[in-house]
């Protein structure tokens, strides 16, 4: 099930990527790919938490749960700034997304280590 989730968080990584590259060079985002990156991550961080909470303790993987946990937190807030500004065709503010993909990379990190180690 922590492949899967790896699997899944990478794709998110690629979805998101792709935002980055679209708020970057062509100054714009785009909504529906917001929402599958938010979904894939969502349905990975799902697929973490039953690993977790049916498996042995792994500190590798409950460090990454957390991290992803504040990533997804910090994309939220990210929205939430967004909605309340009304710019829905502007990208994020590129200092938020930093933020938010180093800990989302990391928390990858992480779990790929844990993975590994188990």
């Amino acid at each position: 099930m922590i492949l899967a989730a790896i699997l899944l968080f990478g794709l998110a990584v690629a979805l998101g990527l792709w935002l980055v590259v679209l708020g970057v060079r062509h100054r714009r985002s785009s909504r529906p790919l917001a929402a599958a990156h938010a979904g894939v991550a969502v349905l990975g961080l799902g697929l973490l938490a039953k690993q977790i909470s049916g498996g042995p303790v792994q500190m590798l993987v409950n460090d990454a749960a957390l991290l992803f946990v504040l990533a997804l937190s910090g994309g939220l807030v990210m929205l939430a700034l967004r909605i309340g500004n009304r710019e829905h065709r502007s990208p994020p503010p590129m200092m938020g997304v930093g933020l938010h993909a180093a800990m989302a990379l990391s928390a990858l990190l992480l779990l790929v280590l844990g993975y590994a180690h188990r």
